[in-house]
């Protein structure tokens, strides 16, 4: 318990000292005290899950997180250029996706990862489908190809999302 607390909590101070750039002595002592504060809630609150799945999830999203960086950006300039240009095509419309085969770590990620991205909009999320507003045709057929959630399906150790 007190491992994973300051696991935990090193890891906090990491992401804080990387995003803050302070590495003054009283800062330094806050961002240390905030983030055992944080883990030992977290903790308190059962939040951090207890099996290994979540640990595999994260030691593949260095992988992961290049990829969908570059979509994000991809969509941003999609979504600006058509903004830009007005008689460019725009034909909102909905569809869903399958989330068969993904656990609810995968799926929620999936369905954040899917929001995340301009032009779609995550509706609702069930057992086996996640229903999407997308900006135009082409961006849900981008969808309904899968290799977003192939790319999560990899992030929590399945390769095979037929």
């Amino acid at each position: 318990m007190l491992i994973r607390i300051l696991i935990a909590a090193s890891l906090l101070l990491l992401l804080w000292v990387l995003l803050s750039g302070h590495l003054g002595i009283l800062l330094l002592s806050l961002g240390i005290a905030s983030g055992l504060l944080v883990a030992w809630l977290i903790h308190r609150l059962a939040l951090q899950s207890p099996n290994f799945n979540t640990l595999y999830f994260s030691l593949n999203l260095p992988r992961f997180l290049p990829w969908f960086f570059l979509e994000v950006v991809r969509s941003n300039l999609d979504v600006s250029w058509r903004i830009l240009h007005p008689k460019l095509p725009i034909s909102p419309n909905t569809s869903t996706v399958s989330t068969s085969k993904l656990n609810d770590v995968a799926t929620t990620t999936y369905a954040n990862c899917i929001t995340l991205t301009p032009g779609t909009y995550t509706l609702n999320v069930d057992d086996q489908t996640i229903e999407v507003h997308s900006l135009t045709q082409e961006t849900a057929e981008k969808l309904q190809q899968g290799k977003m959630k192939e790319r999560i399906s990899v992030l929590q150790g399945r390769l095979n999302t037929s």
